[in-house]
């Protein structure tokens, strides 16, 4: 895949009367894993929504190869960059065939005639996640952890340089938690797919990423390969979580053992 530089320059972003994000600059290594963590309402899935388009900077710019991205069309931002939301909803009785063959628009014609580079992307994207024998049942009937790796599958159809994720392992059991990160890592290195998932999990955050953005407050905090942030004073700033940071015994990432009353001892 082509390289792709995609950035935030003093990004200011909210809703209605409320900023959330201000004034804040990110660059988007490109061919690694980005991971975004930090408590709840800290700006987490709003810079996501904004690096994707689907929030209107109300200061500064987000740039994706040096062009402001409002002022790209949304058919060739969507060629560049595919986005799975939180919580997406799906139309009323979509099959997940069709659904997941909806990741293939931005690349269709102006007939929006079906081709045979869609159809191996669609079986490509329903093997990798396990939703093969799903395509002909109604999205509305899955379980939610059967929905999200059929979203995650829309999103890899749609066969992007950039792919943005928010929670993408929300109502995953831990196997399949662990077979999505595997996957998105395999998609990263076999292709060079630069990646940004926003992640609850500080443990497989820390675990797959390549570079980790640690949030607070709207602004970042931390940035940089985990080994080389991650400590127990940022945990406890970032998440007011009192904690020890210790190598993983497999990965050697850094490891968060949160300490409870019961059994918090002097450091």
């Amino acid at each position: 895949m082509s390289a792709h530089d995609l950035r935030a320059e003093r990004l200011s972003l909210g809703y209605d009367d409320t900023t959330i994000v201000s004034s804040l600059d990110l660059p988007v290594p490109d061919g690694q894993i980005t991971v975004i963590v930090g408590a709840n309402a800290s700006g987490k899935s709003t810079l996501l929504r904004g690096l994707a388009r689907l929030l209107k900077p109300r200061a500064g710019r987000v740039l994706l190869d040096g062009q402001a991205l409002e002022d790209l069309k949304s058919l060739d931002v969507a060629k560049l960059l595919a986005l799975l939301p939180q919580s997406p909803t799906a139309p009323d009785g979509i099959t997940v065939g069709d659904l997941v063959g909806r990741g293939r628009y931005p690349h269709q014609g102006w007939f929006r005639r079906w081709s045979a580079d869609d159809e191996r992307a669609v079986t490509a994207a329903l093997s990798a996640t396990q939703t093969t024998e799903l395509a002909e049942r109604p999205v509305a009937e899955l379980s939610g952890g059967q929905r999200q790796r059929v979203w995650v599958a829309m999103a890899l159809a749609q066969e992007t340089d950039l792919l943005l994720l928010d929670e993408p392992t929300t109502y995953l059991d831990i196997n399949h938690q662990v077979e999505l990160l595997d996957l998105l890592t395999e998609l990263n290195q076999a292709n060079g797919t630069t990646i940004v998932i926003v992640l609850h999990d500080l443990n497989l955050a820390f675990r797959y990423a390549h570079h980790l953005v640690a949030m607070k407050a709207g602004q970042i905090v931390a940035t940089g390969a985990p080994a080389d942030i991650v400590t127990t004073d940022l945990v406890t700033d970032v998440f007011g979580l009192t904690c020890r940071v210790v190598p993983c015994p497999v990965s050697g990432a850094p490891l968060v053992v949160p300490l409870t009353k019961h059994d918090r001892t002097p450091a």
